[in-house]
């Protein structure tokens, strides 16, 4: 009953859960696991947690019980073992490393924006066109669009207002339905 789980592009041990990025291990019969969600402004875990976590066998439920009898609780001795600095190196260059690409192909973008997932596609393709260089992004969807900038600004003011952007970035419900609609469009 091992956490480590290798996706492609992750270190052994990492796997994403929702907007987070998390780090699991298996020490005799507890579960390690750092948290590092993608939103947040430092890049290292925020939340770590161990819990007693035994197979799902009679032998391994009955194996993982006598060894956590054993330690009575969690064991200082594992939480001096953790590997801290490098979960939080390997954290670290894994968001950055997401954070830095950018979607080569522009979201598709709404002539009008009526429901959160519009709006979500909006502020992330003007999070892309950032990413990708180009100035005056707000001008230059606007254009493209065939809308004028003012009203584009009143679009993502509405999208800050609908939680989906903080004014710097995507928030953790814009990426969820960034997702989802991603996950939807593979399916068919």
């Amino acid at each position: 009953m091992t956490s480590q789980t290798n996706e492609p592009g992750l270190p052994s041990g990492w796997h994403r859960e929702g907007d987070s990025l998390v780090w699991a291990r298996s020490y005799g019969p507890w579960l390690v696991k750092a948290r590092c969600p993608s939103g947040a402004p430092f890049t290292g875990p925020s939340e770590l947690t161990i819990h007693l976590a035994v197979g799902s066998s009679v032998e391994e439920i009955e194996e993982g019980m006598a060894a956590a009898l054993e330690t009575d609780g969690i064991p200082a001795s594992l939480v001096r073992q953790l590997p801290f600095a490098e979960i939080k190196a390997q954290a670290r260059a894994v968001l950055a490393q997401t954070q830095d690409q950018a979607p080569a192909e522009p979201w598709p973008v709404p002539a009008r924006c009526r429901t959160d997932l519009d709006y979500a596609l909006l502020v992330a393709e003007l999070v892309r066109m950032r990413a990708t260089g180009t100035t005056a992004p707000q001008q230059a969807l606007a254009d493209r669009l065939g809308i004028g900038k003012a009203t584009l600004s009143e679009r993502v003011k509405r999208a800050k207002a609908l939680g989906l952007w903080d004014g710097k970035q995507l928030t953790g419900k814009a990426k969820e339905l960034l997702a989802e609609w991603q996950g939807e469009r593979e399916e068919q």
